[in-house]
């Protein structure tokens, strides 16, 4: 799904998606790309089938 990136592109992502729900900013594209990012890197860690949790969402 996504392109590997390194842990310290990964640290950022996170970061960013913290700050902009402790802002309530979180009905924007940014936000919506974060989330699916971060929700599909949690996926991989645990190796969960993403065919099984494809129609579930996080947001």
């Amino acid at each position: 799904m996504y392109a590997d990136i390194d842990t310290s592109t990964e640290h950022q992502a996170v970061t960013r998606l913290f700050d902009l729900v402790r802002a309530g900013e979180v009905d924007n594209l940014e936000f919506s790309q974060l989330d699916s990012l971060v929700y599909a890197r949690l996926l991989r860690a645990y190796d969960v089938d993403t065919a099984a949790t494809a129609e579930e969402s996080i947001s």
